[in-house]
């Protein structure tokens, strides 16, 4: 992020915090709570509030707390489509978060083909991400922040990655990409390859000038890292993924934004209540 809309960002956020710790002050209900998420949605994170932000969206039977579109690029259409990117399960600011709760909106994104949702209480943030692999859907938690705790610089950091912004420039992208290829089970699995095997043994020769077998390296990482994941790595096959060469995309440097109607919550009218 460019350091002048770092500032911008920020300035915005630091309007919304008082709102949060006003809310907690409170004990506020949930749909009060998820009230104030909607005004983060769209005072600080840029989305419109009237076209972007609903409650209306229903999976299996349930409405989802709210779910959140962007215009994304189109590579079809060569034009920006409103997409749905997230889901958020909003709780009560005084409710702690817990697995049962990261259950349910996983379950909703994983039913309405999204891969991404954010369980929040409106203080206490978890952003999960889904992958599909053939009939199985796996999820993890990729991105945590408390509103409240934590240090503005991480946190502006840490919230642009859902705003509006990040989502069609694909910022959100790229750290889902990095965030899931250096997951635990990955790193490890790096770590037990033929390859990295290989040159632990050759460094241990060059340190020590004895030849250790490669079942011994084994043995000895086992013993470092976790348990499960260890055995997780062991019956975990190996993929190797080729990468296509394709001819680069061009996107226009700016693409008209869709029309935007003034927000219908702002700030303000939440701090003055």
């Amino acid at each position: 992020m460019q350091q002048n809309k770092f500032k911008e960002f920020r300035a915005r956020l630091k309007k919304f915090i008082p709102i949060m710790k006003d809310a907690k002050e409170k004990n506020l209900n949930e749909a009060d709570t998820r009230m104030r998420i909607r005004v983060l949605l769209s005072d600080v994170l840029g989305y419109n509030i009237l076209d972007e932000i609903t409650q209306e969206h229903m999976i299996s039977g349930h409405y989802v707390d709210l779910t959140v579109k962007a215009p994304i690029w189109d590579k079809k259409t060569n034009k920006f489509k409103p997409t749905i990117i997230f889901f958020i399960e909003a709780k009560s600011v005084e409710t702690t978060l817990r697995d049962t709760h990261a259950y349910q909106v996983t379950n909703y994104a994983a039913s309405g083909g999204v891969n991404l949702c954010l369980l929040t209480n409106g203080i206490d943030y978890r952003l999960y991400h889904l992958t599909w692999d053939k009939a199985k859907v796996e999820n993890s938690m990729i991105l945590s922040f408390d509103v409240l705790d934590d240090d503005i610089d991480s946190l502006t950091e840490k919230l642009y990655l859902l705003s509006k912004e990040s989502f069609k420039k694909g910022f959100i992208d790229k750290f889902i990409a990095e965030k899931t290829s250096l997951s635990d089970c990955n790193m490890a699995q790096t770590l037990f390859s033929k390859r990295v095997l290989g040159a632990i043994r050759l460094e241990l020769k060059n340190i020590t000038g004895n030849n250790i077998k490669e079942e011994s390296i084994k043995l000895c990482l086992s013993n470092i890292i976790d348990p499960k994941l260890y055995e997780l790595v062991k019956i975990r096959p190996t993929k190797i993924i080729k990468k296509e060469k394709k001819a680069p995309e061009i996107m226009p440097e700016s693409a008209p934004e869709p029309p935007q109607p003034a927000n219908v919550v702002s700030i303000e009218s939440i701090t003055k209540e």
